[in-house]
């Protein structure tokens, strides 16, 4: 008696499916209706009684199943697997819907097959004009009939596709781009083989209650929790159960949608796990990862400065976000830095300016009649209000901020890039925001005792004005 190296154990191979999701029956008949040249494919699932519903799934393709044997041979060679915008694979998808069926029929243009209750299978004498016909009969309790039924609004049908009477609508895309991404295709051996293809990528709206999958050419294969469903256009790296993605693949989608659809996504979105993980990685765009630090943070945020401690104080108190090592990943702050979109708080509120040399000093015989006044009502007054007569240079930079103050020397600096001498009100403001700086011997403007000093030091003025009022004498 001949018998075969191997035997597939149709009771054993029910059971291994059976973690499956029942929902799949209906997806890979589907699927296959849809890779052939169909314009409309029809399907039905009677509600389970007694345990038991009929599943049918009809298509009108010209040419029909191309070859019967499919439907039986476990992982014979399948033309599909050349093709990575066509579903299939392994030739499997038939076989793992028989195994749950009682009994079944196949119908096309060449055949029909019939696979009977007793485990036989044999030959029929319908014949189709077009297309093929699926009918099997599953045993299904009403749960998980219902679970099907509720599955199927979510699958998105390149052709006009009817289920239990009523079209699955067609879904609005919300952006369609390309990416190169990672596929298998087959080889010249018939070896499927890693590879990587461009291929379209669409972006869809979910429903009210629906939560965000990633899908292979319309069918549903994980639900991510993402902001939008994934549909990429031709095969994706999936496990054996046909139910999940790898992680890098995952990622990578992630960041392609990320890099396509930053400037549609909010703040409660930048802070999504998805996002994240897209952010984090090196593919990550400039104008993405812009976005999703202005959403979390702010156009106005720095990132701590160890080198300068007290330039984050300084840009916290000019309300500006101090972004701290640990509130972006390590691939975020690769990116952040890579795309500019972060500067250290040291950069744009230097308060340890020791070394730093100002672009430009003016020395004394440079001085207008202006800044002599000013500096003599500063020279004048801090004598009378912190007991120390300082002494008064003028720069020129930019990066360095408005007016600085020396403690151990007594020197107050007045940036001229960034302040002018022609309004009184200013120049006082300046005036005792640095003396307050040499009370409490601190470029902290946050401490309270900064803050105390001001107050106290605008005090002491208004009184000396009252009392001696030409010692403070206007300016002009």
């Amino acid at each position: 008696m001949k018998s075969s190296w191997l035997e597939v154990d149709k009771d054993g191979f029910r059971k291994i499916l059976a973690r499956r999701g029942k929902e799949f029956v209906l997806f890979e008949l589907l699927s296959n209706a849809w890779d052939e040249d169909a314009m409309l494919v029809t399907a039905t699932l009677s509600r389970a009684e007694h345990g038991c519903s009929v599943l049918t799934v009809s298509d009108d393709s010209p040419a029909g199943w191309r070859d019967l044997r499919d439907a039986y041979v476990l992982f014979a060679e399948s033309y599909k697997k050349s093709e990575s915008g066509k579903r299939g694979r392994f030739n499997a998808g038939e076989k793992s819907v028989l195994a749950l069926c009682t009994e079944a029929q196949i119908t096309t243009t060449t055949d029909q097959i019939r696979f009977n209750p007793d485990g036989t299978r044999t030959m029929g004498r319908t014949k189709r004009e077009s297309g093929s016909e699926f009918t099997g009969k599953l045993p299904l309790s009403l749960a998980e009939f219902e679970q099907i039924v509720g599955a199927a609004p979510l699958l998105i049908p390149p052709v006009r596709t009817i289920f239990n009477g009523t079209e699955i609508p067609s879904r609005s895309v919300v952006k369609e781009f390309h990416e190169t991404l990672p596929t298998v295709k087959a080889d010249a051996e018939g070896m499927l083989r890693n590879t990587a293809r461009r291929t379209a990528v669409r972006v869809y709206e979910t429903l009210p209650g629906e939560s965000a999958m990633l899908y292979e050419m319309g069918i549903p294969i994980v639900e991510t929790g993402d902001r939008w469903h994934v549909d990429v256009q031709q095969k994706c790296p999936l496990n054996a159960d046909r139910d999940n993605v790898t992680p890098a693949f995952l990622r990578l989608v992630r960041v392609a949608v990320l890099n396509q659809m930053n400037a549609a996504i909010g703040e409660q979105d930048a802070n999504a796990l998805w996002v994240r993980h897209a952010a984090s990685d090196p593919k990550c765009s400039t104008e993405a990862i812009s976005r999703v630090l202005d959403l979390r943070f702010g156009p106005n945020r720095v990132s701590y400065d160890p080198s300068d401690v007290g330039s984050n104080r300084e840009a916290a108190s000019q309300d500006y976000v101090v972004v701290s090592g640990g509130s972006l990943s390590a691939g975020e702050w690769e990116n952040a830095k890579r795309a500019g979109a972060i500067t250290p708080a040291g950069a744009l509120f230097p308060t340890d300016l020791r070394g730093k040399i100002p672009d430009k000093v003016y020395s004394r015989d440079e001085w207008t009649p202006e800044m002599e006044r000013y500096a003599e009502l500063i020279e004048r007054l801090s004598e009378r209000l912190i007991g120390r007569r300082i002494t008064v240079r003028y720069i020129k930079d930019r990066q360095i901020a408005c007016g600085t103050f020396n403690h151990v020397s007594g020197t107050m600096t007045v940036n001229l890039a960034k302040h002018t001498l022609n309004d009184p009100l200013e120049n006082y403001a300046l005036m005792l925001h640095e003396l307050a700086h040499h009370v409490v011997r601190s470029n902290d403007h946050l401490c309270h005792q900064f803050y105390e000093s001001v107050t106290e030091l605008g005090a002491k003025l208004a009184l000396l004005a009252l009392d001696e009022p030409d010692v403070v004498r206007s300016q002009r």
